[in-house]
């Protein structure tokens, strides 16, 4: 008898709980789903949220396309404005999206709202307190005023043959792979290359990922496989969240390792160093000057100890810098070359370009731009082909915090739309796609953004002038490594794009399979995106679906 009563008490205890999760689901879905009554949007339904028609949507698309691009078909499968609302929940956070790049302005210009707090846990693999992306307030502040004399145009032009001795690894290497005919994936190179450029310009470190293997760099890319999607809805994570949870913790301490110890030793030896270049020493001394209270110039050899406060924050933004840095430059360069391949008429105007600027032998290159890294600003067409390939494939987008009492204006009726418990994504593969902002929008088309085109008819002739161009986001809280992301490329494009001749290979990307990169090699179901092959998908951030699988041979 006593079995049995205990067994009923247990029973009900149970029930109990299992009621209050239901009841307590049922409150959290009304509350949700009351939030988008009267607001612009797609159908809504009361217990599916927005979740049935955006999977109508998604279903027409390859199957791993990146989240960011879904919004856009979402609005044209609905026929709806610039500025609407998504409920996915309980998959994500309510959401408006923002197409109009004058609420852009409302949100990150001139009210700069908030990073939401989701940006903040998508980073807590590759940043920490103290991050320049997803940081608030006096800490941002403190840390971007102590990284910013490092990452000026002009202390980065300095860099410049820092940046050409890696160049010239990867050159030997896709050298090689051209005479050897390979199929390779130009992601996987041009990542490698555009870490080993952070980790010398930002710590003064050989990273070396290019020659062999490379502890960080490895930690790194592992991270990057096991990243969450982020702040659009992915049912899986729900799933395999705890196994994640531990395999980047591990890879989040590695890297913790790595550069602290980096860090420690470069520090250890900064007596007969001499002035140092690295951003990480140019930060340092920043930092006692503003915080700390030094005047004049600050001597590092005679800091006896190195704050531990600068040390955490050091740590953090060079993972910052990693992942946010290795993706803009590494897919760019990946797409660049896939672009120009396919328009043969952009391709000769940017060979003709570095001809003008260096010469018809590209082997002396980074010869000049050692004695004058000045010539980097004659290359306005290789810029605008840069410009064009960020706006055509943006790896990232920023997501603000909605505040109480703060509304944003419906474009087109003036309508006050509020902001409070939504995620304020400025859709920067909509703004950039828009036929409002640009003509004919899914063509590569640089010269759109040269300052002067001669066309009459294109209204985004003037880059500065077009406020559309979000891919280093706008307003103070823009990318602190915007001016190396551009150096670089150019960089390596003068280094590269009169010497190989490149070739995409997606109809061979099977052949690729199980090379451990993380990719999957699918050749099945949806295999375009704006009708381009070479759609982005979602690998930490927006990457070139497979890598960019392709063969590059040497020009005669």
């Amino acid at each position: 008898m006593a079995d049995y009563f205990t067994a009923t008490r247990l029973s009900l205890a149970l029930g109990l709980v299992l009621a209050t999760l239901i009841l307590r689901f049922f409150l959290k879905l009304h509350k949700q789903r009351r939030m988008f009554k009267g607001l612009p949007g797609p159908p809504h339904s009361y217990l599916w949220g927005h979740l049935r028609v955006f999977n109508s949507v998604i279903r027409k698309q390859p199957r791993r396309a990146a989240p960011q691009s879904f919004a856009i078909f979402l609005k044209e499968a609905y026929d709806l404005g610039d500025v609407f609302y998504i409920d996915v929940w309980p998959f994500g956070d309510p959401i408006l999206s923002i197409f109009d790049a004058d609420v852009v302005h409302e949100i990150a210009v001139k009210t700069s709202l908030p990073k939401h707090i989701e940006i903040d846990k998508f980073l807590q693999n590759f940043g920490g307190p103290g991050n320049l992306v997803s940081s608030e307030g006096a800490l941002w502040k403190k840390w971007r005023s102590a990284f910013n004399p490092g990452f000026s145009q002009t202390h980065l032009m300095s860099l410049v043959p820092v940046m050409l001795d890696e160049c010239e690894i990867f050159v030997e290497i896709l050298r090689k792979r051209a005479e050897n005919n390979e199929l390779f994936r130009m992601e996987r190179d041009a990542t490698r290359l555009t870490v080993d450029i952070i980790g010398k310009v930002v710590l003064d470190v050989d990273l070396n990922s290019q020659k062999g293997y490379n502890p960080l760099v490895h930690a790194f890319m592992q991270q990057v496989r096991w990243q969450r999607i982020g702040t659009q809805f992915n049912p899986i994570e729900l799933i395999d969240g705890p196994i994640r949870d531990v395999v980047q913790t591990y890879y989040n301490w590695q890297m913790d390792r790595y550069i602290g110890n980096a860090i420690d030793k470069r520090f250890a030896s900064r007596e007969g160093r001499g002035k140092s270049k690295a951003v990480i020493d140019l930060a340092l001394e920043a930092f006692l000057k503003e915080v700390k209270g030094a005047t004049g110039d600050v001597d590092l050899s005679k800091v006896k100890t190195i704050d531990p406060e600068f040390r955490k924050a050091a740590v953090n933004n060079m993972k910052t810098f990693v992942f946010a840095g290795h993706d803009t430059t590494s897919s760019t360069i990946s797409y660049a070359l896939y672009y120009l391949s396919k328009n043969p008429t952009c391709l000769a105007k940017i060979r003709a370009e570095h001809d003008d600027v260096f010469g018809p032998d590209p082997s002396t290159v980074s010869g000049q731009l050692r004695k004058d890294a000045r010539l980097l600003n004659k290359l306005e067409y290789t810029l605008a082909v840069m410009r064009e390939v960020l706006r055509l494939q943006p790896p990232a987008s920023t997501i603000r915090a909605g505040q109480p009492g703060f509304f944003v204006h419906d474009p087109k009726t003036g309508e006050a739309l509020p902001t409070d418990g939504f995620m304020c994504w400025a859709v920067n593969v909509g703004l950039h796609r828009s036929p409002r902002y640009w003509p004919d929008p899914h063509a590569f088309r640089p010269e759109r953004h040269l300052h002067s085109t001669g066309d009459k008819k294109d209204d985004s002739a003037n880059f500065t002038s077009n406020p559309a161009w979000v891919a280093f986001s706008k307003g103070i809280r823009n990318c602190i490594g915007q001016e190396l992301a551009v150096i670089e490329t150019k960089v390596i494009l003068a280094m590269t794009v009169r010497t190989f001749d490149f070739y995409s290979a997606y109809d061979e990307v099977v052949e690729l399979k199980g090379d451990g990169s993380g990719y999957f090699s699918e050749t099945d179901g949806v295999q375009t995106q704006f009708g381009d092959e070479a759609y982005q998908i979602q690998l930490g951030t927006a990457k070139p679906r497979e890598g960019m699988p392709c063969r590059i041979s040497l020009r005669a």
